[in-house]
């Protein structure tokens, strides 16, 4: 059971491989690691140069501290003549508690001894480095161990010192450098990182973009197939069904009485809906736009709810009057059909239609048909695609025409799922304006009427 469990999985893990968006997939997820992986780099770059920075630092801290040592030792009477680095600030002498035997520069009058100790034993080092950020001085202290052959004047006593104790070494150098560097490193990385983000999102735009007119150019073509294509059978097709219809109403005549009228009837219904698909294929191919003139779509939707099985409600919220200008024949093919599809959502049951007309920004009217049907099963996009339907009976012409009819005065439609289970049908379209009609129907179109807000 377990193993047929998994070939099944496996089964549409290959299935969908093979589809269309591998390409696509494979794509994003290698340009996207590779993003990733830049970006990696330079965190790793960044923290290489930070690690060079701090050694370098470690490096000058601890040859500067030698070379103290040893003028000290070299001259132990005479310590203004140290030749100090540009980055040291000060130096000091410190006997075991922590008292100041000599100092050059500035430094503290007395060390802290058991906390500095304490710090040196749980780090396992007989050096310590901290960094004082209000002043920006890095400060060095070190347990000198063997006893420092110092000869000394003494601050405290004013002659000359002899110690055989451990010392304590102090020194502070200006850090400022150091960390100005360290910010220009961090802040020149960051603004890297978010350079490649942007670049990624600009690549992966790109990308999205070029897919989209890639897909839009084959739809484009396959259009214009269709088109030369639909032409030939229409026409190849509408005189057969005429004949056909012909004869059929003489069968009904002679068959008038007859037990196989119903089938002459069935035969008749077929024919029919052949020639509505003719017809609605001739509208595809014509121009959309047709005779654009003043309706008030949300009388023309008060009209057609009578005509369907199931109710469709207007809501309250709904404009009770929306002027647009369109052709009527086209207007109501394209309300007509997605009431039609709304009510016809689901099978047994009430689907819940409701149709509610909002005005928009930018003086457009958006017409939402909602049902509680079965809802949207994959891609909703494809049901855009001439003769691509999920209906058993159905055509798969409606919604491309309506699509197109809508485009064609400046509208649009677009479908998806609703919260709670069903479909969103949203139509979109411009509202009526006595400029507008000016442009597009031209003067002598307009005489007699008046814009209606």
């Amino acid at each position: 059971m377990n193993r047929s469990g998994g070939k099944e999985r496996k089964k549409r893990f290959t299935g969908w491989l093979s589809q269309e968006k591998r390409e696509s997939y494979m794509v994003n997820v290698t340009i996207s690691l590779a993003f990733l992986i830049l970006a990696s780099l330079v965190i790793l770059i960044a923290s290489v140069i930070v690690r060079t920075e701090r050694l370098q630092l470690e490096n000058m801290v601890e040859r500067s501290f030698n070379d103290v040592v040893f003028e000290l030792q070299q001259n132990s009477y005479s310590g203004y003549s140290l030749s100090f680095s540009q980055d040291v600030v000060g130096v000091g002498i410190y006997d075991a508690s922590g008292r100041l035997i000599q100092s050059w520069g500035s430094v503290y009058n007395m060390l802290p001894v058991s906390s500095i100790a304490s710090r040196s034993t749980e780090d396992g080092s007989n050096t310590l480095v901290s960094y004082n950020t209000e002043t920006d001085v890095l400060e060095y202290i070190r347990f000198l161990r063997q006893p420092l052959a110092l000869n000394t004047i003494s601050f405290l006593s004013g002659g000359p010192a002899f110690s055989d104790d451990s010392l304590i070494m102090y020194m502070s150098f200006d850090g400022s450098n150091y960390i100005d560097r360290q910010k220009a490193i961090y802040f020149i990385s960051f603004f890297v990182i978010i350079g490649i983000m942007l670049l990624y999102l600009f690549v992966m735009k790109l990308m999205k973009q070029n897919r989209d007119y890639k897909n839009q150019m084959v739809k484009q073509s396959n259009l214009v197939n269709l088109g030369q294509a639909a032409r030939t059978l229409t026409h190849e097709i509408k005189n057969p069904l005429s004949a056909i219809t012909i004869q059929i109403a003489l069968l009904k005549r002679q068959l008038r009485d007859s037990e196989y009228l119903d089938e002459v009837r069935l035969i008749e219904g077929e024919c029919q809906r052949l020639i509505n698909l003719t017809n609605r294929v001739s509208d595809f191919l014509r121009n959309p736009e047709g005779q654009p003139e003043q309706i008030d779509v949300a009388a023309m939707i008060n009209n057609l709810i009578p005509l369907f099985a199931y109710p469709v409600k207007v809501l309250d919220t709904s404009e009770k009057q929306a002027y647009i200008l369109f052709d009527p024949d086209r207007l109501r093919s394209v309300v007509e059909n997605i009431l039609k599809n709304a009510v016809e959502s689901c099978s047994g049951r009430d689907p819940q239609v409701e149709v509610e007309v909002v005005l928009g920004r930018r003086g457009m009217y958006h017409i939402y048909v909602r049902d509680r049907g079965d809802g949207i099963q994959g891609d909703a996009e494809k049901l855009f695609d001439p003769f691509y339907t999920t209906k058993i009976h159905g055509s798969g012409i409606g919604l491309s025409i309506s699509r197109q009819f809508l485009r064609a005065r400046g509208g649009d439609i677009r479908i998806y799922n609703r919260s709670g289970g069903g479909t969103v049908v949203e139509l979109i379209v411009a509202r009526y304006s006595f400029v507008q009609e000016l442009v597009v129907s031209g003067t002598g179109r307009t005489k007699g009427r008046r814009e209606r807000n």
